[in-house]
Order: structure tokens, then sequence, then C-alpha cells
């Protein structure tokens, strides 16, 4: 450095953690134009040493620091570039022998592996800073970072090696400019100067490293400014895309959707099943005949709302957010994804219309106006083609209203404008279909005659109307025979036909003996109605209920699907894996899942909006299934899905972090040095 005249540019500063071999006497290091010496006397070592450097520089006055190691094998003559890179705006600047200008001497090749194959690449994936060489601590930092709260390298865990990992792991996190430099590291021939040994001290540099890229030195309290790159979600995704109409296209057709299907090509809508859906089918007909361009829709979808969710994610997970859309992939939820059901509509729209909230509520804004749009017209379609599905828009419209900066009104005006929203996407779909073109078919009848006939076959009485008995008669017997838990179809699909009415007079008596029933023989009805639950839960059953069909049923249209080897293995899995498809596996893990999240996060109205979304949804169907189909709660497993993953990614970051209610030393540190320095520009790099 007195060769080069560093002095010249830069204030050179000792910082001694314990020399023993006479090199620091006072008047030589004067003669060598040295401005100061620290002597660590405390405990620790490098990190230490590097806490004592930065407090007395910043003390001092400086606006930045350059820091080099003293074991002669850094070339000083890189000092001036690192200066010039602070004064263009860096905040790190890192020196690196392998990149163009740098030079590697004698490098032990045990350390060049680990550096180019681990420690470089760990911290480049997970700070988003593409890393060459981060072992060395010829370094450059600015006032600006040190001093930042949410970087804080004054903290007392920093004693030995942990610095160097967390500042190339966090700095570009939190969005400071950061640049490698190429330097010249040249190793003398022979032993290797080194503090580290070979064994216990480099395992202790591999668990350092593993705990700065896991978030375990993050200061508390702060999430990522600068998250990392969407491109890799975003190719995920498409994979997604194609791989699921290659997969299904042009869609499986079960006898409800063909069912609609012929309502759409009529004109003439029938609301056994929802009416917008056949409605809406109707217009994308027109642009492409059969049911491409519906299943088209539910997988973009569907993919769209994994990808938000891993876009919002980065920000507090980082690069693991790029393991939320393979969870698009999970059989329990991809299987049905092919079928074009009314479920699949539903879930789909409602994960998106979350996956945008999600997203605007991770970048601490507002919904812009497209957002916004998209989120009604998102749950006006979700209601349109699933009705049941209305309980669960107060909790996203609750969640908007948040999102919307309205938090601060009273309860009872946001519950009003829950219900003025929830009101007005749900008129929609009666809005767009003309009354006209209905055909009312009374599709609660379903549900009401098997709640009879379950009735009758618990209290040993008759109580099925007239026009019911004339078909299959009264022999308690008879109806014992019809019955089981978990479907009404040998009612309406099978044994005894179809018993679907429309007259008028027949549809008011089974309304009438239905209520009649109910009231007069609660026990029975709640029990058949638990019973019927249980089995659509699959509790203590071995197999799956029908999760869905890969292919076409006859029709008169010529649709038709030619089976593929990802059909195969989805079609394969309920038997494989039939736990894949046990609805009650997905609830325990939400109840765990949103348990764990109201425990660890300190936000807790989106997970207990959205989880909540998905009890108000499942716990109906108390009430209203008529059979044990695996789809009907589809949206439920989409929204345990996204809980478990959240969960399990918040508990693992969280148990690596420390808390951040606890105050540490280094955090009045930083703030003292923040508010009592007065800076000037005056002075140089130290």
């Amino acid at each position: 450095m007195a060769v080069l005249n560093i002095e010249a540019v830069a204030d050179i500063i000792i910082v001694d953690g314990g020399s023993k071999d006479g090199s620091l006497e006072l008047n030589a290091l004067m003669q060598y134009g040295v401005r100061g010496l620290l002597v660590k006397t405390g405990p620790g070592k490098l990190s230490a040493q590097l806490r004592c450097a930065y407090a007395f520089a910043l003390d001092q006055k400086y606006e930045g620091i350059v820091t080099i190691d003293g074991n002669d094998k850094d070339d000083p003559a890189a000092i001036p570039q690192f200066i010039a890179a602070l004064d263009a705006g860096y905040d790190f600047v890192q020196a690196s022998r392998f990149i163009s200008g740098g030079v590697a001497e004698n490098t032990p090749a045990s350390r060049n592996l680990a550096i180019r194959l681990l420690h470089a690449p760990l911290l480049s994936l997970s700070s988003g800073f593409h890393w060459t060489d981060t072992t060395q601590g010829f370094r450059a930092y600015s006032k600006r970072l040190l001093l930042d709260h949410a970087i804080n390298p004054f903290r007392d865990e920093f004693q030995e090696y942990e610095l160097l990992a967390y500042l190339s792991h966090r700095a570009p996190q939190m969005g400071f400019k950061c640049i490698e430099i190429g330097t010249a590291r040249r190793y003398p021939r022979g032993e290797v100067p080194t503090k580290i040994s070979a064994v216990r001290g480099n395992l202790k540099v591999l668990h350092t490293l593993f705990m700065a890229c896991m978030g375990r030195y993050n200061q508390p309290g702060y999430l990522r400014r600068l998250p990392p790159s969407l491109w890799p979600i975003t190719a995920l995704v498409f994979l997604g895309v194609l791989l699921s109409l290659l997969a299904f296209f042009p869609g499986w057709m079960s006898p409800d959707s063909v069912a609609q299907y012929q309502d759409a090509q009529r004109g003439i809508f029938s609301d056994w099943h929802p009416v917008f859906m056949a409605w809406w089918w109707q217009r994308l007909d027109r642009l492409y005949a059969g049911p491409g361009l519906f299943l088209l829709q539910n997988v973009l979808m569907y993919w769209g709302a994994f990808g938000l969710f891993a876009a919002a994610a980065r920000y507090r997970l980082g690069r693991a957010a790029y393991l939320f859309p393979l969870a698009g992939f999970w059989p329990g939820v991809a299987f049905p994804l092919g079928q074009i059901w009314k479920d699949i509509a539903f879930g789909s729209a409602m994960l998106l219309a979350w996956g945008i909230l999600a997203y605007v509520f991770s970048q601490g804004r507002k919904p812009r106006i497209i957002e916004k749009v998209a989120i009604f017209l998102l749950a006006a379609f979700g209601y349109g083609v699933k009705t049941n599905g209305i309980v669960v828009l107060p909790f996203l419209f609750g969640f908007w209203i948040y999102t919307e900066n309205l938090r601060t009104d009273s309860r009872p005006r946001q519950f009003a404008i829950c219900l003025a929203l929830t009101a007005l996407a749900a008129m929609v779909p009666y809005v767009i279909v003309p009354n006209s073109k209905i055909i009312s078919t009374s599709p609660f009848q379903y549900t009401q005659t098997y709640d009879l006939l379950a009735i009758s076959v618990k209290t040993g009485r008759n109580e099925m109307p007239a026009y019911v008995s004339k078909h299959i008669g009264t022999d308690i017997e008879k109806l014992k025979s019809l019955y089981f838990p978990g479907g009404n179809n040998l009612l309406f699909y099978n044994v005894a036909g179809n018993l679907t009415t429309t007259d008028k007079a027949d549809l008011q008596e089974l309304r009438r003996l239905w209520w009649k029933a109910v009231q007069s023989n609660p026990r029975a009805y709640l029990t058949h109605r638990i019973e019927n639950f249980g089995v659509l839960l699959r509790l203590g059953e071995n197999t799956p209920a029908m999760v869905a069909f890969p292919g076409t049923v006859a029709n008169s249209y010529n649709f038709s699907f030619v089976k593929n080897n990802f059909s195969d293995w989805l079609g394969s899995q309920p038997e494989k894996h039939p736990w894949m498809f046990f609805p009650w596996i997905y609830f325990a893990g939400l109840i765990a899942a949103a348990a764990t999240l109201i425990a660890f996060e300190k936000n807790k109205i989106f997970i207990l909006l959205f989880s909540g979304s998905a009890w108000a949804f499942i716990l109906p169907h108390l009430f209203i299934t008529p059979a044990a189909d695996y789809r009907y709660l589809y949206y439920g497993y989409l929204i345990s899905i996204v809980c478990i993953l959240i969960a399990v990614f918040s508990a693992f970051k969280n148990m690596l972090t420390p808390r951040a209610n606890k105050k540490t030393i280094g955090d009045a540190i930083s703030h003292d040095l923040e508010k009592n320095f007065v800076w000037t520009d005056d002075k140089k790099v130290g």
C-alpha cells in the first residue's frame, strides 16, 4: 500500500485480532501512512473484527469502507477501483479472482472447487445476484448499506465468519446495488496461510453458509425488498399449462358435462345445473366448438393462480417460492382439472381471485383498476357456475377491502360493503341470462328426496311423497335397498330410474313433506346427514369416492378423448395412492396449517379470511351434499394445498430466524449511529 501510495486516496486503518509477531509497532505503521490501529480485545474472530472496523469508520464519518485481508494474498492495486465503484453509487463491491481481470494463483484445489461449486452458487441462488467469489474479504461497503436497519451488521451473533456470507446473501435481497471487480488473489506455494482448520473449520464455514442462505441471520421483521426473478415461475406456469392441455385436451366430459353442453347448443338452459355455465359455454362454443375453450379457461385460471401465489411468496420466501407452482401437479388437484365440471371452474376462478389479492398484498399496495375488475368478474363467474359458492365471496371481498386500506372504517361499514359487493356479483348471472330461456327444474329435489328416503329408512315409516311412492312403492325393505350413505343415485340415475319432476303440485308436496319430516325427526335427519358427510370426507374408508373420468361419455357430438401417458398416470393414482383423494386429510392439513400461520405470522388477516373461506364452503355441505363425489369440495382442496405450502415454508423460516420482539444490542448500536452522527461529504474512504 505504501508503494502504491494508497494513503493518497484512502485512509488506512488496521484492525488487529491479536497479532504477536511485532508487525504493529506504531512508529513503523506511521511511516507507512497508517492512520489508525484498532485492537480487538473482546471475544470473537473475523466478524467481531469487522464490526469494530465498521463502527469505527462510521463513527469517524466515512462515506464508505474498503476491507482487505491482512494475509498478503490480495493485491491492493485494485483499491482505487473499489472507491470508484462506491462513488458510482454501488453499495457492495466484491473482489473476484474468477471474472475478467481477475487472477487466481496457487488456489488450493479443494478451496477452488468449494467456492465454484458450492459457496458462490448457493449465495447466488439465495440472494438473487450472480456471485462468483464469495469467501474472500476484499470488499467495499457504502455507509447507506451498513446503517440500514434491515441489514444491521452490528448484532452480537456475528462473531466468526457469519458476516461475509450474510452480507453477500442479504444486500442484493434488500435492493442494494452490488458489483464484482476482477482482482488478483495469490496464494504462496506450499503451506496455505489461513486460520480455518481443515475439517472442523471448513465444516463450520459450510454450516454458516447454509444458515445464511436460509435467512438465519436476517434482521427480524424485514421482508426482502428485491424479490427473485419471475422468470422461473413463469416458466413453471407455462410448463403446467402446456402439460395440462396435452394431458386433457379437448377436455373430459361426464354425463353432467354433456347435459350442459346440450343446453349451450340449444340456447335453452335447465337450472338442474347452473344456467350461467351453459350460457357462457355457448359463447365459447361460437369461437371453438366443444369443450376445448372451457378446458383452456380452467387451466389458465388454475395455473395462473399458483403462479400469482408463487410471485407473492417471493417477498417472504425468496427462491423457495419457486416450489409453489409444483403443487399444481399434485394428483389430488390436478386429476379433476381435466373434467368440464362446475366445481373445477369455480375452484380455479376463486383461487385466481385470491392469487391476485395475495400478489397485491405482498407488494403493500392497493389493487389497480384492472385487478379490481378481474377480482369482481371472477367472483361473479364463480357464483354463476356454482351458486352455493356464494359463501366464499364475503371472505374474498373482505380481504379486498383490507388491501384498499379501508380497514379504518367501522366493522359494520366493512360488513355492509362486503354484502353489497357479494350481492352485486350474484346479480350478474341473473342479469345476463334471460329468464325466458331458463327451464325451472327445482334441483334441490335431488337432496330433499334423498333426505326423505333416509328418514323413512331410519324411522321405519314411509315419508316419501305420493308421486315417488307410485314409482318405487311404500315397502320399507324396498326403500332400504335404495338407500345408502353417500348418494341418491339409485333414485335418479339407476335402479328406480329418473324420479325428477317438474310438476308444481308434486314439488310443493315434496317441499312440504321434507320440511315436516326434518322437523319431526331431527335426530334421524342429522344422523343421516352426518353419515353422508362422513362418507364424503372418506372417514374410515379405504378407497376414494369417484374423482374424475379420464375420457368422454357417449355423445351425439362426436367428441372423444385419446388417452396419453399423463392422463393414464393421473387415472391410476386413486387406486395406487387412495389417500391422496381423502378429503379429510386435506382439511386436517388445513387446520394444522392455519394454526401454524396464526402462531408464526404477525399479520393474520389473510390467513384467517383465506382459510375461513374454505370452511365456509366446506361445512354447509353437511346439509346440501346429495352424494359423496370427490369434486364437490374441490375449492377446499385448493385452499388447503396453498395454506399447507405457506405454513411449511413459514414455519421453517421462522425456526431459523430469531424473533423480532427482542431488541438486540446491535439494534441499539445501529440506531445510535444513524441518529447521533452528523455525516459530511468530505471524508475519504476508510
